[in-house]
């Protein structure tokens, strides 16, 4: 590539990018901005408007003389998917360019342990594209969130409770769909979303508290994956000897004493918190002993990680300020350094996580 190719390219992605900061713009202030020069802005935004990227939106504001007209970001010029693979149920998500759902559908499909499995997933998953109106030439990719852990290249599972591994192999999914398909582990998922939605996040440790426990690393604004795709599984930390058989079928495990199916029993999260916040005093012990627990977990990974903490799944819209206050004092009587440092959070993204975090996959590497 020569120089002049190469200058070309890079004004051509800086203004596409400035659409992205701005909600409209001239193509006068994307010359002023990027310091460019007017001719390259007008053979730029034509490019950008033939390409159906940037589209016209009236005016700009006149600041005296004739307005100049006003361009704006096309948000789904090109989309991607994120499925949600539940032992009972698919929801699929369509994301705009900026990781926005503009398109979600959910439908029954019930795991089953043979074959047939992955062509009923291929066939349903051919059919919510064919709904969203979108053309395979505008669909960057699919993303697939699944609990369990993948390979960190996304091809297929390396462990799962829910799905024996060899039934998720991307390749057999590819045979039925020509679009590129990568696989992700729930909890990455959701951390990924996370990182999304809160730009302030650079290094911390995200747990979901979800029917089941989960965890990764947040390193350098990256999720972490380890060497071998099962960085941050924090739910198998084992903080109790001879503790509560896990179903990874050893004992003690985080996730026997700190999933919502451990903390709720036969409640459900509606009535738990409801009863939790009248001041119920049965509810109030089971609390108190779930974050002693948690804080037990914690405590360990602040001493090995001494990051940042963000409590996200489906506990995260009932938890408050006093709970997060609760559990930092519970981590600080048995902390052997200060704790002060050390923000404990509870998740922004506390909807749709993981099938966000699925699609958004392509949308970066598409900014990229």
């Amino acid at each position: 590539m020569t120089i002049a190719t190469k200058i070309k390219k890079n004004n051509y992605q800086n203004i596409y990018r400035l659409f992205f900061e701005k909600e409209k713009l001239s193509k006068q202030q994307i010359a002023f901005l990027l310091k460019l020069s007017l001719p390259t802005v007008v053979h730029n935004v034509m490019e950008l408007e033939a390409t159906q990227k940037i589209r016209e939106c009236g005016q700009m504001e006149s600041q005296g003389g004739r307005p100049a007209i006003a361009y704006e970001l096309v948000k789904d010029a090109f989309v991607a998917i994120g499925i949600e693979i539940k032992s009972e149920q698919i929801k699929c998500a369509v994301l705009d360019l900026f990781g926005n759902i503009i398109w979600q559908k959910k439908e029954v499909l019930l795991f089953v342990k043979d074959e047939h499995y992955l062509i009923q997933l291929a066939h349903l998953i051919e059919q919510f594209i064919l709904d969203t109106g979108y053309t395979q030439n505008k669909i960057l990719g699919i993303g697939l969130s699944i609990q369990g852990i993948a390979e960190k290249n996304g091809q297929f599972m390396l462990y799962s409770k829910a799905f024996p591994c060899h039934q998720f192999n991307i390749a057999k999914l590819s045979e039925h769909i020509n679009l590129p398909i990568k696989l992700f582990h729930d909890v990455k998922c959701a951390a990924s979303a996370e990182l999304w939605r809160n730009k302030n996040l650079n290094n911390a440790v995200y747990l979901s508290i979800s029917e089941h426990l989960g965890g990764t690393t947040i390193i350098n604004n990256q999720i972490d994956f380890g060497k071998n795709g099962f960085s941050g599984a924090l739910e198998h930390l084992q903080i109790y000897d001879n503790g509560k058989v896990c179903y990874c079928g050893q004992k003690g495990c985080l996730e026997a004493y700190c999933s919502l199916s451990a903390l709720l029993q036969q409640d459900s999260k509606e009535l738990f918190f409801t009863q939790l916040r009248a001041g119920n005093s049965d509810y109030q012990m089971r609390w108190n002993l779930f974050l002693t627990h948690l804080a037990k977990g914690l405590n360990y990974v602040a001493l090995m990680l001494d990051r940042d903490i963000v409590l996200g799944g489906k506990i995260s819209p009932y938890l408050i300020q006093d709970d997060l206050d609760l559990l930092r004092k519970k981590m600080e009587a048995k902390a052997t350094f200060s704790l002060d440092n050390i923000n404990i959070q509870i998740a922004q993204q506390q909807s749709n996580a993981e099938v966000i975090g699925a699609g958004l996959y392509f949308i970066k590497h598409y900014l990229s």
